[in-house]
């Protein structure tokens, strides 16, 4: 890759961007050439730049040149006759309802049961005999969860906290999901044509929501006019004293993703206005916007308080959200069936 790069950068006009591994056109254009081992996808609005950069790796290695991108790692690419982009994993997901035997499954509304949370072992005898099978099984639909389907997002992160000692219910939760995505095995994640760019992002958490824990669900979602792009759901890292600190450290996590969107926006030359992120909490933006200590917030880490500073410099822009609309409630909870649909729509799942 080094021989290739350096050919790319003999052309006079190209550079490695610091913020992920790609090519940059600093005066022409833009060119990402995204890499994994030996697969490549090359994109640009200028074509004759994407034929240089082809020519330029076909030097360095023997390549296939298979035109316009329509498959790449496992996802499908379409572009629509009115400009929309789709991502697609259709294909992906009827493989592993045929590993499991599950292609005839009832579909379901939901992939988790309003509600459903991480339980702890309380009996040894619920444990799986052989956890292999699960391991595979959460590893396959968490390829599908971080890639084209974030309404998996929230039931993975359950699910993954049961890899260490998976039990009989842990598995039942897990064929559950399975049976959504029989009924949804179609649903794309759909990119706009229209110009222009509106980037938003929403912040949420769940307040000792992990009953092994007590630990709280950091979980955000970034999109751009109207879709996904970025998306988390995980647990922090510290137990938080009270709703509106957790609130705040979720608040950390997705200034910190806000900051390197905007990173990665100026590298693409798109501008980098304040990133905007809603929140539902009111308190926490109180802290965010108030230098001042107070009996309920002086214990909160130091580290947390890099959304004070960004806030304070204009990096970064926080405004109330209704917590009906905030859309980054289907990261931190098992929904009712009205409001997942509502989110999943939200993000560009159709």
């Amino acid at each position: 890759m080094i021989s290739c790069v350096r050919s790319l950068q003999r052309l006079g006009c190209f550079r490695l961007s610091q913020i992920r591994p790609f090519l940059k056109v600093d005066e022409r254009g833009v060119v990402i050439a995204l890499v994994h081992v030996d697969d490549t996808c090359v994109a640009s609005d200028d074509l004759e730049l994407v034929r240089k950069v082809k020519e330029a790796i076909g030097q360095c290695f023997k390549i296939r040149d298979l035109r316009e991108a329509q498959v790449f790692l496992g996802m499908d690419i379409r572009q629509e006759k009115d400009g929309d982009i789709v991502l697609s994993q259709s294909r992906y997901v009827e493989q592993i309802l045929e590993r499991h035997d599950m292609l005839d499954a009832k579909g379901r509304a939901t992939p988790l049961a309003m509600g459903t949370r991480a339980t702890p072992v309380t009996d040894e005898g619920e444990l799986l005999e052989d956890p292999t099978p699960y391991r595979a099984l959460v590893g396959e639909l968490n390829y599908l969860a971080v890639s084209t389907r974030p309404d998996l997002a929230y039931a993975l992160s359950i699910l993954s906290r049961s890899m260490t000692k998976p039990t009989r219910a842990a598995m039942s939760v897990a064929k559950g999901v399975l049976r959504y995505l029989a009924g949804t095995r179609e649903m794309v994640l759909r990119f706009p044509g229209r110009q222009g760019l509106q980037l938003d992002g929403y912040s949420d958490s769940d307040w000792a929501g992990d009953t092994v824990t007590c630990r709280s669900t950091t979980g955000y979602v970034f999109r751009v006019n109207g879709t996904a792009i970025s998306w988390s759901s995980q647990l922090q890292r510290t137990v938080a004293a009270l709703s509106v600190e957790a609130e705040y450290q979720a608040l950390t996590s997705v200034v910190r993703e806000a900051l390197w969107l905007s990173k990665l926006s100026d590298d693409l030359k798109l501008g980098t206005p304040p990133s905007i992120i809603k929140v539902d909490s009111q308190g926490a933006m109180n802290i965010s916007n108030n230098p001042m200590t107070s009996q309920r917030s002086k214990h909160i880490d130091v580290m947390h308080h890099l959304v004070r500073e960004r806030v304070a410099s204009g990096e970064v822009e926080l405004r109330y959200c209704p917590t009906e609309k905030m859309v980054a409630d289907v990261m931190t909870k098992a929904l009712g069936e009205a409001k997942f649909k509502w989110c999943r729509a939200s993000m560009g799942v159709a």
